[in-house]
């Protein structure tokens, strides 16, 4: 027992065995003075690593988003106050605001006209994805990633003023912002269309209904007017003479009431518009055409409703050009016509008045040129009975055309263009004068053809200098030598051509105007 040896263990008991070598003791925290020996390195470049950049193997391995310092040159439309909002906190650790410099700015994806900046977070190390420009989503709901609204802008201004893509491209090359491809620019171009349309078609409704409301309550004026006379004469001879009761102040309130109540109209039917159609070319051979149907000037002289013709479809003739017994991808196809551009003025009339019918505005009559297949067709298949009014322009040019062509038709007829020139003159004046008066009008128009040969047996006095002052030499001011004509065949001619002319007399009464249509048919076009 005396040669054993007796020793403790780390914790102080007695231990049988004898630990021959033994660690030195170390202490377990230990404060380093200066760290070299650990960290981490990064020799990615700017652009950083997944360790001190996490989630930047995303965006390297994206075709959409360039990393490199590409982002430094050029110029961008950058929208201020979107950008500093989104530059508040971080979208992961909520400290802000995030640091915009060159070493935090780890790329960009450019959409159009805006884009994105990928920030590096100060604080966690998180990737901010920061727009620098307003978004906006036809449906909030839908999955994707939301449209830049310079982007519609750019769409919309491509429709109104600046054209096709490679326009587009030529404007931004020269200003120094980033192209577009010409796929992204239509795409741009269709969704501004859409709205465009979806607010229009609005706009129109609006005013159609305005203007119906409008000419329904004139109209009732007219019809009313003189009942309400007669009864405001016979509740004011009443207030004057009766004095005496209490119940007479009870009838006048009520009387007065009556007549503060707009009264509808007993014959109104349907609201008067002007329309015409347009064509994108001259001729019966274009692929388009546009009808425009607008209220008249007293009631706002607004397009109330417009329907584009198309005769083809870009994609469907594609597809079947080169994949030929496939069916086309779905797709917005406008191929909404089948047969001649001729038949689209009558196709597209009787479908803007069933449309107006529907929504409860119908028509009643129609301002427009001398073809009469619209109404024919609106009486035929819609069993609609519709009023027309003949447009003053159209049938002067129509007059005017037989006389150009009986002149080119006779060589041998003594009718110069300055002849043409004045019975123009003197038609625009008799269809001036004559507005709802139809038995002058066609008094008038007998006498135009024997008043330009002096012969002044059916002029009126209110229309002919010669019956006015019978004593003084009457001149012809506009005709050759200021001399009456005296060729008997052209005045047999003349009083042929004019025949038709004089039996529509009381058409020519009233007449209507579609000059405003025309203007937006030009402008359309």
């Amino acid at each position: 027992m005396a040669d054993s040896v007796v020793c403790r263990d780390k914790r102080g008991r007695f231990s049988k065995t004898l630990q021959e070598t033994s660690e030195p003791e170390v202490a377990e925290n230990i404060e380093i003075d200066h760290n070299y020996g650990v960290g981490h390195l990064c020799i990615a470049g700017a652009t950083g690593c997944a360790v001190c950049c996490p989630g930047i193997d995303k965006l390297l391995g994206s075709t959409k988003i360039n990393t490199s310092t590409s982002w430094h040159s050029g110029r961008r439309l950058v929208e201020w106050g979107t950008l500093l909002d989104h530059l508040k906190f971080c979208s992961r650790c909520y400290n802000g605001p995030l640091i915009l410099s060159h070493e935090t700015i780890k790329g960009e994806m450019k959409c159009g006209l805006g884009g994105y900046l990928y920030i590096q977070c100060t604080s966690c190390q998180e990737l901010n994805r920061v727009p620098y420009g307003s978004t906006h989503k036809e449906n909030p709901s839908s999955k994707g990633m939301p449209s830049f609204c310079v982007n519609t802008k750019l769409g919309a201004a491509m429709i109104d003023a600046l054209g096709g893509p490679q326009r587009v491209n030529n404007v931004l090359s020269t200003l120094n912002l980033p192209p577009i491809s010409h796929k992204n620019l239509k795409v741009m171009e269709r969704r501004a269309g859409e709205m465009i349309e979806g607010f229009a078609n609005l706009s129109m409704d609006q005013r159609c209904r305005e203007a119906f409301e409008a000419e329904k309550s004139n109209a009732a004026e007219d019809e009313n007017g003189t009942e309400n006379m007669l009864e405001t004469n016979t509740d004011s001879h009443t207030d004057m003479t009766d004095t005496n009761t209490d119940s007479h102040t009870d009838m006048t309130d009520t009387n007065s009431n009556n007549r503060n109540e707009s009264v509808p109209a007993v014959n109104f039917s349907g609201m008067t518009v002007c329309a015409d159609h347009g064509w994108q070319k001259r001729g019966f051979d274009s692929l388009t055409g546009h009808t425009f149907l607008m209220s008249k000037r007293e009631y706002g002289n607004k397009v109330i409703k417009t329907i584009v013709k198309h005769r083809t479809c870009g994609t469907c003739k594609w597809w079947k050009r080169n994949r030929p017994g496939r069916k086309p991808r779905p797709h917005r196809c406008v191929w909404n016509h089948r047969g001649s551009a001729r038949l689209m003025e009558s196709q597209a009339g009787m479908q803007a008045v069933k449309e107006l019918l529907e929504q409860g505005t119908p028509v009643k009559t129609i301002e427009g040129d001398g073809d009469n297949t619209l109404i024919a067709r609106l009486k035929s298949e819609l069993n609609l009975t519709v009023t027309k009014k003949f447009d003053k322009n159209h049938t002067i040019k129509n007059i005017v055309a037989r006389l150009y062509d009986l002149q080119k038709n006779n060589k041998n007829l003594k009718i110069s263009s300055l002849v043409i020139r004045h019975l123009t003159k003197s038609i625009k004046y008799v269809f001036a004068k004559n507005q709802g008066q139809p038995d002058d009008m066609k008094n008038n128009l007998e006498a135009l053809i024997p008043h330009q040969f002096g012969d002044h047996s059916l002029c009126q006095p209110r229309f002919c200098g010669y019956k006015r002052k019978p004593s003084v030499k009457y001149l012809h001011r506009s005709l050759p030598y200021k001399a009456p004509l005296s060729d008997p065949v052209l005045r047999e001619k003349l009083q042929n051509l004019f025949e038709p002319v004089i039996l529509k007399a009381a058409s020519y009464a009233d007449l209507g105007s579609s000059q405003a249509c025309e203007h937006a048919n030009r402008a359309a076009s």
